[in-house]
């Protein structure tokens, strides 16, 4: 069942707008009761009485006051109540991002989920500060206001309200079309925000290709129909303004008429009949404002949804254990099936078992399952069948931070986020003193670059490093590891994308950081990876041969062929 975190944020702080109710009813009654004040004063004048002109505004004038203080207490809590159900519903979506299934990023695209953070956010804060503080603000008022009309006369009372089951399905049948034009508004959005976040990203790509025109009318056809969906709703809308002041208007004038009719046959007296038409205004005004005030915020609670789809969406899972256990096994896995959504399985069955302090590499054409290997190691997917262990321990028993802190990732795609040098290496370890940096920094064999930089190590590197070369990115990478010194290396392939002079940079900056730890290497290059202490073939998700790089070649069996076409290869070079 899902939950509705919108609605438990609004009671955790519902005391402040029960409050701003119970003001907005003194308000109501205040209205009310000045309403009587005149009313008597009228009557007992035509009556030929007197009325006690300094009690009169005296009286008036500190009604007045009143109401001013509670409209002013009311605004500051209805305020306050807004601002703290927004704070807290911003703070579980972006905790709740930190913590999601790394599933749900691959099933979900980037623009949708920046769309819900910012947009759709912005809607729910549009339905928190008017939408709901005004419905209830205008229900209490109409309640108010009709017990008043009902105490002067019941028939006008019924009247006033014989009018509102047609408000009621009119607002109804608008509802259900504006909301339907709204999640289409939105996922039109969506699309607009991937077209151009799909341009930015592949600039480089478009412009080489001359895919411009392409993108172009991609993005026009989007825009269009964005477009088109908006005039529908704008006029949908008109439509809903004219209506609603044409429904205001049916109870005036048929309240106004009968109102004349009981003053002629004597029912109502003109001191009632001034009162009764300065409270009818008010009342039609909160009587159309509760249900089209409901059309706007089922309108906005569209936004609510989407953003409630995060907040249910489910979280990785995490065990309680943080201590490193004592084992000989870094990793294990035993029988191990896994598959990706409504995908075949990558994994079959696979078993392999890597001690601590050994070096081991997985070789193997695309798509065999090696980067799925490190994803399951990293915890970003759970296992579908059999067991994974980290250092003896089932993994589904860590504690997830605990278990990732005790590893490094170094990837051939490498991502830096867009700040200085000096802070992208210190997510390795946030706490690490400048020249533990450094230090990381010459070990990772870009210490000298950097300091041959005009700004140094503030050098700021743009929007995923682009501002650095392939191989100053990666040892950027490598320093973090560095600074990480965990006990366990995962290596993806971090020379796969870089020239030969580089490379040796890079190599000799990771047979440093490989001493002393357990490191696994997925490997592309198989000259990269003869010196492991065991090289593991996968196809298939199979392992079909392993052994060290010298068994391998004299099975003369898989891992042979490959590495004699890619020695051919690199002759034919």
């Amino acid at each position: 069942m899902k939950k509705n975190y919108f609605a438990n944020c609004m009671v955790r702080y519902g005391g402040y707008f029960l409050t701003g109710l119970i003001f907005s009813f003194c308000l109501a009654s205040i209205v009310v009761k000045g309403n009587k004040i005149i009313s008597q004063a009228v009557d007992t004048l035509l009556a030929g009485g007197e009325v006690e002109f300094w009690k009169f505004i005296i009286t008036f004038l500190v009604l007045t006051i009143l109401g001013f203080v509670l409209a002013f207490l009311k605004s500051i809590l209805l305020s306050v109540f807004s601002l703290k159900v927004q704070k807290r519903y911003k703070n579980l979506l972006a905790d709740k991002l930190y913590h999601l299934e790394y599933r749900y990023f691959d099933e979900n695209g980037s623009a949708s989920i920046i769309n819900k953070m910012n947009s759709d956010i912005a809607e729910a804060d549009n339905l928190l500060r008017e939408s709901i503080p005004d419905i209830c603000t205008n229900l209490i008022e109409m309640c108010v206001y009709a017990f008043y009309v009902g105490q002067l006369n019941g028939k006008l009372l019924i009247l006033m309200l014989l009018s509102y089951p047609v408000v009621l399905y009119f607002t109804r049948y608008v509802a259900d079309k504006l909301t339907s034009l709204k999640k289409t508004f939105r996922q039109k959005s969506d699309s607009i925000t991937e077209i151009a976040q799909d341009c930015m990203s592949g600039i480089l790509v478009l412009r080489s290709f001359g895919a411009e025109d392409y993108f172009q009318k991609k993005l026009d056809r989007a825009t269009e129909e964005l477009v088109e969906n908006e005039a529908k709703r704008t006029r949908m809308s008109n439509t809903v303004i004219i209506i609603r002041r044409l429904l205001s208007w049916i109870p005036n004038i048929i309240c106004a008429i009968y109102a004349y009719v009981l003053v002629k046959n004597g029912n109502l007296s003109i001191g009632e009949l001034m009162a009764f038409i300065i409270i009818l205004e008010r009342f039609v005004n909160a009587f159309t404002g509760v249900p089209f005030g409901m059309v706007d915020a089922k309108e906005q609670y569209v936004c609510v949804r989407r953003v409630e789809d995060i907040l249910n969406s489910r979280e990785e899972f995490s065990g309680t254990e943080k201590t490193m256990p004592e084992s000989d096994v870094a990793v294990s896995f035993q029988n191990v099936m896994f598959s990706y959504e409504d995908h075949k399985a990558v994994l079959e069955n696979l078993s392999f078992s890597i001690e601590k302090g050994k070096k081991v590499a997985f070789v193997g054409e695309s798509g065999g399952g090696k980067s799925t290997i490190f994803r399951l190691i990293c915890g970003f997917y759970p296992v579908n069948g059999g067991e994974y262990k980290l250092f003896g321990r089932n993994f589904s028993e860590w504690d997830l931070e605990a278990a990732r802190a005790c590893m490094a990732l170094v990837s051939q795609n490498v991502f830096l986020f867009p700040t200085s040098i000096y802070e992208n290496v210190r997510y390795g370890n946030r706490n690490a003193k400048k020249e533990d940096i450094i230090e990381a920094c010459k070990k990772a064999r870009i210490h000298d670059f950097i300091v041959s930089l005009p700004e140094e190590y503030d050098t700021i590197v743009g929007e995923r490093g682009i501002l650095l070369s392939g191989g100053e990115r990666q040892r950027i990478s490598i320093a973090r590891a560095f600074l990480k010194n965990a006990s366990l290396l995962l290596l993806d392939e971090p020379t796969s994308a870089v020239d030969v002079g580089t490379e040796q940079f890079i190599q000799e900056a990771i047979d440093q950081l490989v001493e002393n730890r357990t490191c696994i290497v997925i490997a592309h290059r198989l000259s990269t990876v003869c010196n492991m202490d065991e090289i593991m073939v996968l196809k298939d998700g199979i392992i079909v041969e392993k052994g060290s790089h010298e068994e391998l070649l004299k099975k003369q069996g898989v891992y042979a062929g490959m590495y004699g076409k890619e020695q051919k290869g690199g002759m034919e070079e």
